[in-house]
């Protein structure tokens, strides 16, 4: 048997430290950048597969500040009457391959005169209706950058987003992890059990009910259904693995 000494400290709880404090902090960032990811992958993948919207990568800064490079713009294919003034299409020129640019007149002929914003002057060739791909229709900020750096041979840029992106995968489940929350403590109370009254011998319990007997009797049923079908749907999970 241990002395009282030893028992008093195996029934402390365990002290946070700073590092553990850092990682949870660490963690945080890490699943808010990784969902913010996933995020914006999904306004790409959502339009491609269900809409046929076709997304190209912004490569230069002609089209600054409505995208910038590295940006993604979805495609929509368009209609010849669709083609008006301030619609911002996507074509092919020979010299330097796939540009989005603003149209800014019809000419007689129906060919367009075309320009990037941030051009002081506009494109010097025109653009044949033959020659467009699309019309943009949504543009998805940041998420092409890493194609942006594998296109322009940025290579160890390229490495380090990758490492730190294999870090934050890491760390992002720290962020869900009660041994890294500084804030968690055996004091933090659940609303259910604060409504129900079943704070028991805990410090600063409520020992008395908060709501009145038909709630009370409400909440206690809703929270027993709850349960009952949670448990139920994890022995259908289970079965339907085994």
């Amino acid at each position: 048997m241990g002395n009282a000494h030893q028992l008093t400290q195996s029934a402390q709880p365990e002290r946070k430290t700073w590092s553990r404090t850092a990682l949870y902090g660490a963690g945080t960032v890490s699943m808010l950048v990784i969902s913010m990811a996933t995020s914006l992958s999904l306004w790409i993948a959502l339009p491609w597969l269900f809409l046929g919207w076709a997304p190209t990568l912004v490569t230069s800064g002609s089209m600054e500040p409505l995208v910038a490079p590295g940006d993604v713009v979805m495609i929509r294919p368009v209609e010849p009457e669709q083609l008006t003034p301030n619609t911002v299409v996507l074509y092919d020129r020979p010299d330097t391959g796939r540009v989005l640019h603003r149209i800014l007149e019809q000419l007689p002929d129906g060919t367009f005169r075309t320009g990037g914003d941030a051009n002081a002057s506009p494109d010097s060739a025109f653009v044949h209706l033959t020659d467009i791909k699309g019309a943009a229709v949504l543009a998805v900020p940041w998420i092409g950058r890493p194609s942006l750096w594998l296109y322009q041979g940025r290579t160890l840029t390229l490495v380090v987003a990758g490492i730190a992106l294999l870090i934050g995968l890491r760390l992002a489940p720290r962020a869900f992890d009660p041994a890294f929350d500084p804030w968690a403590s055996g004091g933090r109370v659940n609303p259910a059990e604060v409504l129900l009254g079943r704070m028991g011998g805990r410090r600063g319990a409520i020992n008395h009910r908060l709501l009145p007997e038909s709630l009370h009797e409400l909440v206690h049923g809703r929270l027993a259904a709850q349960s009952a079908a949670a448990q139920q749907r994890t022995v259908q999970l289970v079965k339907g693995l085994s």
